[in-house]
């Protein structure tokens, strides 16, 4: 592809942008909420604060201006009513336009429905083998950091489940540095694509139209560039090297999997081939970033308290080779079924770690929530802070106590309810959770098994209180080599 054709696809897309959010402002239903005015400046410092404060004040449901756009936030009351009337509130309208990809999905309207079909079908029923294929990377990894022992955890989560993902999506054959690099990039570039750095923008935070379109300009003309650019041919000489029909065999992985769907009598057209390379891509970023950012907090808050060590090592420690204490790719399963300890600490870590506008969804038409009518086409995230600090639902919720999970009040970390939103609610709970909690363990187990964690000033720092959910906490994380005695 000529640089005039990607600065022309690039300036298309720009333009797709700067129409988008040209359309003129609906007028306001009589009875729409309460707008309140919230400085930015405590938006993005202290976001719990100004948006509870408000909601107490004006509650149950306000409008605020942020990024240039009116938004609308409702306390715990009426979280489940937005979560679970799909046909009044959508997760793709709201998908699409909180994560930029408005110029995209307007052509593939889909995209979101076929990557969750991808997940629960594609990748779900196949989780036994594919944690059996991804430890060995873990482990692999967790090796190299604990010689470093200063260890930046971000980069190592992201670089180690950016190669799980090559193993689970296109095979073992496509795991080399090269195409590492490429998948790193393009999780990183889509992550910043999709708004998870804005915040932290200038730019960003005060013309967020002109801040979209140089993103997507920068984006397409790298990373995605090189993604179809370096994986794309191999992708192409895999998928047309055969015959791709129905029940012939189990597909050997994701990339396998999608060819057999999209298989014209039994052959993929460059359409095709297309419409899948942008499926993986998609795949890619929801399986990587979010996730590295997560095992990011576990660890932290592992090394803040390590009273909790002793236990977590407890529940691996017949799930590891005896003499390298590698974990055992074999039954590496069975551990993640049976590990209530770790499992409690995950789901601990992400009830209280701070998520506040987590989720949202969008309103397909002037919408009655409560005694108000909200218009159509604005964003509606419920506070996530309300339900997770809820002590109606969580005794002494400001108190992180994994114990809470045992016994009679047992849930696994990737459970959802109206009381723990951190992976969704509702149809569009992440398809993806069970993937991404068990690789979280595996990336724990691989280096608490051989090292103790610790935080420089037992501290770290939180980058940006209004998306802890996508940007991890900054602290330097010492690994101190352990064995088992």
């Amino acid at each position: 592809m000529s640089p005039t054709i990607n600065y022309v696809y690039a300036a298309s897309l720009g333009l797709l942008l700067a129409i988008r959010y040209a359309v003129t402002r609906r007028k306001f239903p009589e009875n729409h909420p309460p707008i309140v005015d919230i400085p930015a400046h405590e938006i993005f410092t202290s976001p719990r604060a100004a948006y509870e404060n408000a909601l107490k004040e004006h509650g149950p449901v306000i409008g605020v201006r942020r990024k240039g756009m009116l938004e609308f936030i409702v306390d715990e009351s009426l979280s489940q009513a937005v979560l679970t009337s799909d046909q009044s509130f959508s997760f793709e309208e709201a998908m699409a336009k909180v994560l930029n990809l408005r110029p995209y999905v307007s052509f593939f309207w889909s995209f979101f429905a076929e990557i969750d079909q991808l997940v629960q079908i594609g990748i779900n029923p196949r989780l036994a083998t594919i944690f059996e294929q991804i430890c060995p990377v873990f482990s692999r990894n967790a090796d190299k950091a604990i010689e470093h022992r200063t260890v930046d955890m971000f980069e190592e989560a992201h670089s180690s489940i950016a190669e799980a993902m090559i193993v689970l999506i296109f095979g073992e054959g496509y795991a080399n540095e090269r195409n590492i690099k490429v998948v790193i990039d393009v999780a990183t570039d889509i992550a910043g694509l999709t708004g998870m750095y804005q915040n932290s923008s200038t730019l960003g935070r005060h013309f967020p139209t002109i801040w979209a379109i140089v993103v997507w300009v920068k984006v397409s003309c790298t990373s995605i560039r090189a993604f179809f650019s370096v994986i794309g041919p191999q992708v192409w000489r895999h998928v047309r090297s055969r015959k791709w029909v129905a029940g012939d065999e189990e597909p050997a992985n994701i990339l396998e999997y999608l060819a057999y769907k999209h298989a014209k009598n039994g052959t993929i057209g460059f359409g095709s081939f297309l419409w899948m390379m942008s499926l993986l891509q998609g795949i890619i970023f929801a399986s990587v970033h979010q996730t590295a950012s997560v095992v990011v907090w576990v660890i932290f808050e592992i090394a803040m308290r390590p009273e909790y060590l002793k236990a977590l090592r407890g529940e691996v420690r017949n799930h590891i080779d005896p003499v390298t204490h590698d974990l055992d790719p074999s039954n590496v399963g069975d551990a993640i079924r049976k590990s209530v300890w770790l499992d409690s600490f995950i789901r601990e870590v992400m009830r209280t770690k701070g998520d506040t506008l987590a989720i949202c969804r969008m309103t397909t038409g002037d919408i009655n929530l409560g005694k108000y009518t909200l218009p159509k086409g604005h964003l509606v995230f419920p506070l996530a802070t309300l339900t997770h600090l809820n002590p109606a639902y969580h005794p002494n919720p400001t108190v992180f106590r994994p114990e809470r999970w045992h016994g009679e009040n047992a849930r696994p970390a990737v459970m959802s309810s109206i009381s723990y939103l951190s992976f969704g609610f509702g149809r569009w709970a992440c398809p993806g959770r069970i993937l991404a909690v068990s690789e979280i363990k595996m990336i724990v187990w691989s280096i608490i098994v051989k090292a103790t964690p610790r935080l420089e000033g037992n501290a770290y720092k939180i980058v940006d209180p209004l998306n802890v959910t996508a940007v991890p906490p900054e602290g330097v994380l010492i690994l101190e080599p352990f064995s088992f005695s």
